[in-house]
């Protein structure tokens, strides 16, 4: 178990939204949002929130332009930056075959559960897609499952019908079952059916877990398209990633 004993600026950069938390000895004492096309044209507009005494930001990109907009700011401000990746994780296990292919933010979510959780354990983090990680006390980060985000199955309808509209999701998705307009059509669609893939899907992991492990794994669920789902049985950690690249920090770097 590690206990965060540092400050330190996280940066979570995903498809659709960058997320910065700054810790203080384990507690985390503030945070931000901005739009990833936003945080690209401009990424003071987020890091301008990170304490001028503090020129370190640990950080995790699936966005490359991005990333690259970040660095340039980085070197014109005199930051230092800390990107956690395959080569930058130190001890931690990785047994899956093609590490290069492992998403910033899924080593991230592995690195967090690998140290404070009950181990096996299946991380859910639902985003613009939604990943399905297995972390293990000896293999570390094994492998996992990705399929669309909620918002994904919206697009696709959209993008690839010639009438079905643009939809976004609601903070609150329909509780009946038939819709009375095509949006709630649509958003039912996503209400009733996500739930029950992403719980097959559980399904299956769970027995293939038990198979090698003999043990019910653990299950976290994580990311900002969660709050329209509701799957059993899962612990709800919304800042899993930004508190794994603290840790990551910790135990990697010595600033």
């Amino acid at each position: 178990m590690v206990k965060l004993s540092t400050t330190i600026s996280c940066i979570d950069i995903g498809n659709t939204i960058c997320h910065l938390g700054i810790y203080k000895d384990g507690i985390l004492i503030n945070e931000h949002y901005l739009k990833t096309t936003k945080f690209i044209e401009s990424p003071s507009n987020l890091v301008k929130h990170v304490p001028v005494r503090d020129k370190v930001i640990a950080f995790c990109s699936v966005v490359p332009k991005a990333t690259s907009s970040l660095s340039k700011h980085a070197n014109d401000n005199d930051f230092t930056l800390y990107n956690l990746n395959i080569n930058s994780t130190g001890s931690f296990p990785i047994s899956y075959p093609h590490p290069e292919q492992i998403g910033q933010d899924r080593i991230a979510n592995a690195i967090a559960v690998y140290h404070t959780m009950d181990l096996p354990c299946v991380v859910i983090d639902v985003g613009t897609a939604t990943t399905f990680d297995i972390v293990s006390e000896s293999g570390g980060y094994e492998g996992g499952i990705i399929t669309p985000g909620p918002q994904g199955f919206l697009d696709f309808l959209h993008q690839n019908t010639a009438l079905l509209p643009k939809v976004l999701l609601d903070s609150k998705l329909p509780n009946n079952s038939i819709g009375r307009d095509t949006k709630e059509a649509m958003l039912i669609g996503v209400a009733k059916g996500y739930p029950s893939m992403v719980n097959g899907i559980v399904e299956s992991i769970f027995s293939e877990i038990y198979n090698n492990y003999h043990i019910k794994p653990k299950m976290v669920i994580t990311g900002g398209g969660r709050k329209n789902l509701s799957i059993k049985d899962t612990l709800e950690i919304p800042n899993l990633t930004i508190y794994g690249l603290a840790i990551a920090f910790q135990l990697n770097c010595k600033f």
